[in-house]
């Protein structure tokens, strides 16, 4: 299917809309529940993980101090822990990192409908780059 320049521009400016909104509505959700999570932390609902009273000592240490002094797992061993009050708002903090890879699967469904290869191609890459870093790869890869 060949489009002229109008409906390029055209069917450009709805994906784009199409991604801002799915980016507004996930952000959105992200924010109300990382706002939850905070007020059941603070509110002490769910017990913190490291005690409140050894938090001074821990904060100036180096981070790799810090997690052998906390027994705190580096990387996504965070999991584990996320029904711990200072743990949990890591879940609305995950889900906000991980909407504009949604998005991108949204947009990239979108351009394979319309067989825009080049659109593809370019989202694919970069949901190939979002997921290795997400996954914590590059990390190991670069020996961190």
């Amino acid at each position: 299917m060949e489009l002229n320049s109008d409906d390029q521009h055209e069917t450009d400016r709805a994906a784009a809309a199409a991604y801002a909104r799915c980016v507004a509505i996930g952000t959105a959700i992200a924010l109300a529940l990382i706002v939850v999570e905070l007020i059941a932390y603070v509110s002490g609902t769910l017990s913190p993980y490291v005690p409140l009273r050894d938090l001074p000592g821990l904060w100036s240490l180096p981070m790799k101090d810090y997690l052998a002094a906390a027994r705190v797992p580096a990387g996504w061993g965070w999991v584990a822990l996320a029904s711990k009050g200072d743990y949990v708002n890591f879940i609305g903090i995950a889900f906000l990192a991980s909407i504009t890879i949604a998005c991108y699967v949204a947009a990239l469904r979108r351009f394979v409908a319309r067989r825009d290869r080049v659109y593809a191609a370019l989202a694919a890459a970069q949901l190939l780059v979002l997921l290795a870093a997400a996954s914590g790869l590059l990390n190991s890869i670069a020996g961190g």
